[in-house]
This record gives C-alpha cells, structure tokens and sequence, in this order.
C-alpha cells in the first residue's frame, strides 16, 4: 500500500505540470508594448554580496577626544568675593563661607589677623600650591578689606 500511494502522489504532481495552454494564450499579442514613462533610477549603493564586509568605519564609533591643552582641574578666579571668616587666625590657612554659601580654602603666607566671624571681603586667585587649607576650595588669598 505504500508504494501505491507514492506513485498516486507522483502521478498527481506530474498531471499538474502538463495542463494544456489555451489557444488565446499561444497566439502573440495585437496591441504593441509600451514604453515605460518612469526612467529607472540608478541605485545609490551597489548591491553587495550577503556576505561581503562593509567598508568605512562602524556605525556609531567616532573618534577619540583629544586631551585638553590646559590643565581642566584649574580653578577659575572669582576675583573679589565677601563673606564670613570661619577659620581665622594670623595664617596661613583661612576659612571662608561666602554671601552665595560657597566654602574657600583660603591660604596667605602675609600673617593676616582674621578672626572667626569676621565680615570680610577678599580677593582670591586659584591655589598654585597644594596645600591643605580645611574644607572648601583652595584659593589663595591676595588682599583683605574688613566690611563691618
């Protein structure tokens, strides 16, 4: 029975492929073909191979930062500031909160007299020397006017 319905399946696929063309079919058209009105347009990227490699750089990768040509941990001069001594004494270290509650670091080697409490307004300019002045950011204290 199973060699049967094989050739049943066989003969069935094969009567499927011989159907008769109808005459209308054979015979050429009358009416003449027209040319196509829409110009083909080129392709703007050349088919590729399914398994070629692209060429160029991977999408999404750029290129590396180059490093600042300036130091970026300098602090920017704020120039003249007013605030409150919070660590005084005769130096070299001060402490300093400002009106805006921004902390200094303030250091002088001239031996200015600060007392804590004292409202003060300061001319500061970043800390070339890394020295450790308390909390706060480090500046170097240029002059001293006492406001009250």
């Amino acid at each position: 029975m199973g060699t049967r319905t094989a050739a049943a399946l066989t003969a069935i696929t094969l009567s499927g492929c011989a159907a008769a063309t109808p005459p209308s079919a054979a015979l050429p058209s009358t009416t003449p073909a027209r040319p196509s009105t829409t110009p083909a347009l080129p392709s703007t990227t050349p088919a590729l191979p399914f398994n070629s490699v692209p060429t160029g750089p991977p999408p999404g990768l750029t290129k590396p930062v180059k490093p600042p040509k300036t130091p970026t941990d300098v602090i920017q001069s704020p120039g003249w500031t007013e605030g409150y001594v919070l660590r005084g004494g005769s130096g070299p270290c001060y402490g300093l909160l400002d009106m805006d509650g921004f902390p200094y670091a303030m250091y002088s080697d001239t031996g200015t007299a600060l007392k804590k409490g004292d409202h003060v307004r300061v001319r500061v300019v970043p800390a070339t020397l890394r020295i450790y002045c308390g909390e706060g950011t480090p500046v170097r204290m240029e002059a001293v006017e006492h406001v009250s």
